[in-house]
This record gives C-alpha cells, structure tokens and sequence, in this order.
C-alpha cells in the first residue's frame, strides 16, 4: 500500500538524520520494494527512494554504491521529469558530492555545473539551491587548488545564503567558514 511505502519512507529518513545508517537502509529498502511492486521502476518515487539510499550509502563512505543509486535516480527523473527539472539538478549536485568525496574535483565541478544551469533557470540566482551550487563548485575547485576560482564561487554561494537564510543559518556558518579559511 502507498502510505506504507511512505511510513518506510519516512522511518528510514529519521535513521539516516539520527546516524542509523542501517535501520535507514532497511526501512528504504522495504519502502522502494513496495513502490517499485506498486508504481514500477520507472516512477519518480523510485527515484526519490533511490536517492536517498545513495545518501545513505554516501554518508557511510560507500561512495560507489552511493553512486549507483544516484544514477539510478538520475536515469529514472531525466526519463520522467525532463532535463530541467529541479530534481535532475539535486541528483547532479549528489553525484557531484560522490566524485568530490572521491577526489575526483574535475568529475565533481562537471555534475555541480549542471547541477548550477538547472537550478539558475528554474530557481533563479538568489534561491538557496543555487547558493549551495556555487559553493560546491568553489570546493571543487579549492579541490584542484585553485584558490582564486575557489574563493569566487564560495563566495557567491555565502552572498546568498546570508541574504537568504540569514548569518545563524547552519549551511551559512559552515559556508563562511570555508571562506575565512581561504581568506587567510
């Protein structure tokens, strides 16, 4: 039934924020079993469910699994939801996250960008997303020690989210405080 694949849904959401990674993991796995019987592969629910498994499997360190399901969500929202679709953007900006965490800056700035060109057209330039956009492409770039182009882009993303969010915001504070890092 759809509100059970939801309440899994949810469950494994509240393991995943609280650190549980393998209760999180067992409950969105009973949850995308029931959606896939349901909606079949191809559902952006699927996606949503596969997303978050790869965010799992990411925080765990499982960055190759992690990439895995946020390919698959990937595949599965570029088929159902268009290229331009926010949702397309936060897989990019995922798999991005997976490359950096790997190393792989010049992979990592690649998906950030198109993560970025979906999210200034369908969000416009002063929404948070595209901050967190900004600032992710400027770690990639401070990944491949280009500080200039590091501070540029991190800083574009800390103009937005204190306008935006304000200076107490979390993601604000952790963003300035990788410029002040590059700053000194």
């Amino acid at each position: 039934h759809p509100s059970v694949a939801s309440s899994y849904g949810n469950i494994g959401g509240v393991g995943r924020h609280k650190g549980e990674y393998d209760k999180a993991l067992e409950y969105y796995q009973k949850s995308l079993a029931i959606w896939l019987k349901i909606l079949g592969a191809d559902h952006p629910n699927v996606a949503t469910i596969c997303n978050n498994i790869g965010l799992v499997h990411d925080e765990k360190g499982e960055h190759d699994k992690a990439l895995e399901y946020f390919s698959e969500a990937l595949a599965i929202r570029l088929k159902k939801q268009g290229p331009d679709h926010p949702a397309v953007a936060q897989s990019y900006n995922n798999i991005g996250n997976v490359y950096y965490a790997k190393g792989d800056y010049d992979q990592a700035l690649e998906y950030h960008q198109k993560a970025l060109a979906i999210r200034l057209k369908q969000l416009g330039p002063g929404h948070p997303s595209v901050a967190i956009s900004y600032w992710s492409i400027g770690g990639a770039w401070e990944g491949k020690k280009d500080m200039a182009k590091a501070k540029e882009f991190i800083g574009k993303g800390h103009s937005i989210l204190l306008k935006q969010l304000g200076s107490n915001h979390p993601h604000t504070k952790q963003c300035k405080a990788q410029l002040d890092a590059l700053n000194k």
